[in-house]
């Protein structure tokens, strides 16, 4: 990328065809560390690509990363800045180092790279094929860079990998030299320096041949034929193989005295070209692939647009994703564009039945599939490798390698040339693919709901789906949207012309069943169980322990912190082995410290944890989850709300520490980011027959779930307590529970049966001379009464029993609510009278909801009485604190009036947009004053009702 010259960079210079260094200007940089100078070696030979940090950290370490690596490479990239740009200020952003997303970018010229310069001259160099002596320049200048061996005294395994790449890459320049001076007539240069590369080199067989040509164009027939005995010899001693059919020829042209050696290179046709041998290896496409348009529009970009180096699409996602359909697919799209063939090895990363394909085997399938005879493939990989390189390079061909286990198993199978493309497909992510060889790696997710409809359409037919549009959906979500599954049912539904769309949907109904349902009669490998197994079982015994476990789990993700108190280890611990699962695609990483499994692998996950863990470590496993989530539940609630009475708690379990909260917002932002997890904790505390839980953490919640208006998981979860607390048998709880059940039912106007549950609990608390739930419970039934006299009775006499108790805080709420029933009956003064104390009182308390409420009350008396200002400064004032505090059906009711108001002051446009705002909030809790604001702000209803606030 081109950068100014009054950049910083301007004047950097970084190499590292040899010690990693740094110059500015004349003046060497002293970049510090070995590790340091590490990652400016990965970031060099990235050069004008930003290097996120998972890949600096597996360049540097691998596998063997340590807990602090993430901190180490910040403070190695900080220490690189100040070096490369020492008058810049702490704040100010590097210009040459830049942060870019989750990682860094080198931003240099490419011409102040050593690296970049030598691999643009090599292109160059191949671009100028019809110029002999351009070409020379280009790469003569390339090797004129090379200062001994690239990246010395650099550790880390990138460095060792990279370090075997540009060795290659310095040799086949070395080569194209050679080749071009003998084309310039100049024999004589090329068997001095050739002398000394193939001394260090013996095995090298085009080396060797380039020398035989330089000998024999200097007259010296006699030298070449003996260079062509010895390498005999050192083959058959060696390796146990006789030359190769290029150098063969070339020894036979030699002995005949060819007269075309006389003036020109050997010829360089590889043995496979000169047998026209054209592989055309792929699998056949499905005709009913579905979907994938962006990744296939991504894989063509990276085709069209990439450069540099061969180019690598790794393709990963869990099984049954679609991985190999799809590089099949593309391949087929794609199999013109390289004219040299196609090759296609199945590396068997996960079969279960042989074991994964060794580099060896498959370079000798590789090597066959290019024509090479099987007993001229070499015994050792090396040479197999070097071989093959030899054999693809300068052609285009397209390599599919199928099933990949690791990147280890890839390298020695990866062209040289950049006229070459390889497609790799692989459950795990194959980080130092990318880190090392710079592949460009794409993560297949699920269908979506269209696609997945599509490829069922397609499979089976139109007319067998007609009709049945729900049920189709709801079969396609319980397939998880998975393309395996998706297949095998509709595989199912070709083979059993009799069986519907609802029959499989309620076969697939019943999780314990999913798996069963979902397999292939006739063939038990492709079964989505089977499919799974053979990741599983590929996992060490501790990330094995770590997965099934997680298939107790109730909720849909988990975090770090609860997955370690859910498997008994410590958080760094279990932070990695999430972080090798996520590497096999058996659970997604949805954001920090936060990860998920597909459904179906849940499923899975469960099943091995009922087969192989003993009923009491899953027993065990299932307590300390659900302590953790008490514990931490317990703690965000009384964050929310101190004056809540809390829950009581049992002590810790060991290795189950809760998470704490500094701030109301952390605990807030904690919650909403369980719920889900939460409801099914709860859930699930019931079904296991877990009463105490089963009741507490339904109270921990019931502040957040009101406060947020989630009432549908309100109501779950009463549910729940409520049958918990009569299992338990205790009468007090039970009260507290219908009580909360009662107000869930009451906020979704489920009016009769909140009033059941507040009269059931009314009579416990009476039987149980309870007169704080009494007076709660008359509270609520007052609150909730729709008859004026009725609340009045009510609400006077739980006023009455809180000013005993002095309990200033409910005092204060059942002033509030007084006076909206006073509003109601049109008893403006009264109302205002209760309101203002009941104001006084939750403001002296420092309550500000409370406040906010009655706040919001007052503007609406303020409306009734036509005193719109007064209106507006009351509810404005509501909905802002209802806002931070996060109440969304308190803020939607202060807009409601806020809008009313602005309507009544002829302010039509901001009355319409804070109308809207309200329907909005509305509609997100379902509330149905949603749908009267929007039929009163469509145009084509009358405007003159006021809506109901």
């Amino acid at each position: 990328m081109p950068v100014p010259e009054t950049d910083p960079g301007s004047t950097i210079r970084v190499e590292v065809l040899g010690p990693v260094r740094a110059w500015r200007g004349d003046v060497e940089i002293d970049l510090g560390a070995p590790r340091q100078r590490a990652v400016l070696a990965v970031l060099a030979s990235n050069a004008g690509r930003a290097v996120s940090r998972s890949e600096l950290i597996d360049s540097l370490w691998g596998e063997s990363a340590p807990a602090s690596a993430e901190g180490s490479v910040h403070t190695y990239v900080a220490g690189l800045r100040r070096a490369l740009e020492p008058e810049r200020t702490n704040r100010a952003p590097s210009q040459v180092l830049a942060s870019v997303g989750s990682g860094y970018l080198l931003r240099l010229p490419e011409s102040q790279v050593d690296l970049t310069a030598f691999e643009n001259h090599l292109v160059a160099m191949r671009e100028a094929g019809a110029d002999p002596q351009s070409a020379l320049a280009h790469v003569e200048s390339a090797i004129s860079l090379w200062r001994g061996t690239p990246l010395s005294g650099i550790p880390g395994p990138f460095s060792e990998l990279e370090r075997t790449r540009l060795a290659e890459l310095y040799l086949t320049a070395v080569e194209h030299r050679a080749s071009l001076m003998l084309r310039a007539g100049r024999a004589t240069d090329v068997v001095a320096e050739l002398s000394r590369v193939v001394h260090e080199h013996p095995l090298r067989e085009r080396l060797r041949g380039l020398l035989m040509s330089g000998l024999y164009q200097c007259g010296r027939q006699a030298e070449a034929l003996e260079v062509y005995a010895e390498t005999r010899r050192m083959l058959v001693a060696e390796l146990g193989v006789q030359p190769g059919p290029e150098l063969r020829s070339l020894h036979e042209r030699i002995l005949a005295n060819d007269p075309d050696l006389a003036d020109r290179a050997p010829r360089t046709v590889p043995a496979a070209r000169a047998a026209h041998v054209v592989p055309a290896q792929l699998p056949h496409d499905i005709n009913t692939f579905t979907g994938r348009e962006t990744e296939i529009a991504l894989l063509r970009q990276y085709l069209d647009t990439t450069e540099r180096g061969v180019l690598i699409a790794a393709i990963d996602g869990i099984a049954g994703i679609g991985k190999t359909a799809l590089a099949v697919h593309f391949a087929h799209q794609i199999a013109d564009r390289f004219p040299d063939g196609q090759l296609y090895v199945n590396l068997r990363g996960f079969d279960p039945n042989q074991p994964a394909l060794s580099a060896i085997d498959a370079l000798g399938q590789l090597l066959r599939g290019l024509g090479v005879e099987a007993h001229q493939v070499p015994s050792a990989a090396d040479e197999q490798a070097s071989m093959y390189r030899s054999l693809v390079a300068g052609k285009r061909i397209l390599v599919v390698l199928d099933n990949a286990a690791s990147t280890d198993q890839l390298r020695s199978l990866l062209p040289g040339s950049q006229t070459c493309m390889v497609l790799v497909t692989s459950r795990n992510r194959l980080g130092g693919l990318v880190a090392r060889d710079g592949a460009y790696r794409i993560t297949l997710d699920v269908l979506s709901a269209g696609e997945s409809r599509e490829l069922l359409v397609r499979s089976v037919g139109e007319e067998r789906l007609t009709g049945c549009p729900g049920s189709l959906a709801t079969l396609a979500e319980r397939c998880g949207h998975l393309p395996l599954a998706l297949r095998i049912i509709a595989a199912n539904l070709a083979a059993r012309p009799h069986m519907t769309v609802n029959d499989l949907t309620e076969a697939l109904s019943h999780e314990q069943d999913r798996l069963d349902v979902l397999a292939s009669p006739d063939d038990e490998t492709t079964a989505v169980r089977a499919v799974f197994s053979w990741s599983y079982h590929a996992l060490k015994p501790e990330a094995a322990r770590m997965f099934r476990l997680l298939g107790l789990h109730p909720g849909p993700e988990i975090g770090t912190a609860a997955a370690a108190a859910l498997t008994d280890a410590p958080l760094t611990a279990t932070r990695r082995m999430l972080d090798g699962l996520s590497s096999c695609h058996l659970v997604e990483v949805i954001g920090r410290d936060r990860y998920r499994l597909h459904d179906l692998l849940r499923v899975y996950a469960g099943e091995r944890a009922l087969a192989e863990e003993p009923p009491d470590e899953r027993a065990a496993a299932c307590r300390r989850l659900m302590s953790w989530h008490l514990h931490t539940a317990a703690a965000a609630d009384h964050m929310l709300m101190p004056q809540n009475r809390p829950v009581p708690l049992e002590p810790v379990l060991p290795n189950c520490e809760p998470l704490a909260f500094e701030t109301y917002h952390q605990a807030l932002a904690w919650l909403e980011q369980e719920r889900c997890n939460l409801v099914a904790a709860c859930q699930a505390a019931g079904r296991l027959g877990d009463h105490e839980t089963a009741w507490k953490l339904p109270a921990a919640l019931v502040y957040f779930l009101e406060l947020r208006s989630y009432w549908e998981d309100w109501i779950a979860t009463q549910q729940v307590a409520v049958d918990a607390a009569r299992a338990l048998g205790v009468a007090e709880i039970e009260a507290l529970a219908l009580r909360s059940l009662g107000n869930a039912y009451w906020r979704r106007s489920r009016y009769d049966d909140a009033l059941d549950c507040f009269q059931q609990g009314l009579g416990i608390t009476q039987r149980l001379g309870d007169q704080q739930g009494t007076a709660t419970l008359l509270y609520d039934i007052g609150a909730a009464s729709r008859l004026g006299d009725e609340s009045l009775r009510h609400l006077r006499e739980a006023f009455r029993i809180f000013s005993e108790l002095g309990d200033r805080r409910y005092e204060g709420l059942t002033l509030c609510k007084l006076a909206r029933t006073h509003r109601s009956r049109g008893e403006v003064d009264e109302a205002l009278k209760h309101l203002r104390q009941s104001l006084e009182i939750v403001h002296e308390l420092g309550d500000r909801r409370c406040e906010a409420f009655g706040r919001l009350e007052l503007a609406r008396i303020h409306m009734d009485l036509g005193d719109f200002g007064d209106t507006l400064d009351n509810a404005q004032w509501a909905r802002e604190v209802f806002r931070e505090l996060g109440d969304r059906h308190g803020e939607a009711c202060a807009l409601h009036v806020c809008g009313t108001a602005y309507e009544a002051l002829g302010d039509q446009a901001r009355s319409r947009e804070t109308l809207q705002a309200a329907a909005t909030l509305y509609a997100e809790i379902g509330d149905p004053r949603a749908d009267e604001i929007r039929t009163r702000l469509n145009p084509g209803e009358s405007r003159s009702q006021t809506p109901r606030m």
